[in-house]
């Protein structure tokens, strides 16, 4: 979970949108295919620049696409390349 959300505490996110093949959502199996909802906001974590978050599965995985968030979030974001923990941005998606 840490590796899609960058943040271990949104895994009920991936349990709910798989209650069909987990029924224990504390035990989970290599190989299972798994739905991972993506995020419609982000909050900053200390690490992050945009290309980071544009690169996480819950987001773009695709750390090309962090134009996207940034110009989402222009008024938020002085310098694409400062972002700084807390800070909360909006996520397009097609």
């Amino acid at each position: 979970m840490r590796k899609v959300y960058h943040d271990g505490s949104k895994w009920p996110m991936i349990y709910e949108a798989n209650k069909d093949k987990i029924k224990n959502p504390n035990l989970i199996y290599p190989g299972w295919v798994l739905l991972i909802p993506t995020l419609d906001s982000y909050t900053v974590v200390p690490g992050d620049c945009l290309w980071l978050v544009a690169s996480y599965l819950s987001i773009y995985s695709n750390a090309k696409r962090w134009p996207e968030i940034y110009e989402a979030n222009k008024d938020k974001i002085k310098d694409p390349d400062f972002i700084y923990p807390n800070q909360e941005f909006v996520i397009p998606h097609d």
